[in-house]
């Protein structure tokens, strides 16, 4: 039971898609970003280790030299209360994106932040959580990197 409220808080954590403190400044244009001291595969190590602890509980789902994508399912009611219930079909799937670039000496992290909410359909119906609180919540995780 308390794996279960540990995942529903961190999902609503992350990926909640009402917002009380404003929109964020991030985009799909303007991603959140940082510049690590640290090597592509040192920095691919680290964000692996802090999305996938048990409190965030993202799991890896694809991965190349450069990219990692996480996902984790949310429970079927996470959107019952704002604008995108009418679009949410079954359990919808969080994902973030991390790319990484080497930057003389030291690595580029971008990340993106989405929500398919039909993700068992033909039409996946991604919803962009940059431009909502989660981006700025994104950029706090990017920056545990130091």
């Amino acid at each position: 039971m308390r794996k279960f409220i540990l995942a529903a808080l961190s999902a609503l954590m992350l990926t909640a898609c009402r917002t009380t403190d404003g929109v964020s400044i991030y985009s799909p244009d303007n991603k959140p970003t940082v510049v690590t001291p640290r090597s592509k595969p040192q920095a691919k190590a680290a964000e692996k280790a802090i999305f996938t602890r048990p409190a965030l509980g993202f799991k890896v789902t694809q991965e190349t030299p450069t990219r990692i994508l996480l996902s984790k399912y949310l429970p079927a009611n996470v959107n019952d209360n704002n604008s995108l219930k009418h679009r949410t079909k079954g359990r919808p799937l969080a994902q973030v994106e991390l790319t990484f670039r080497s930057e003389g000496g030291k690595t580029r992290v971008t990340a993106d932040n989405g929500m398919l909410l039909n993700p068992y359909g033909t039409d996946k119906d991604k919803f962009n959580l940059l431009q909502i609180s989660d981006g700025r919540r994104l950029k706090k995780k990017l920056n545990e990197l130091g």
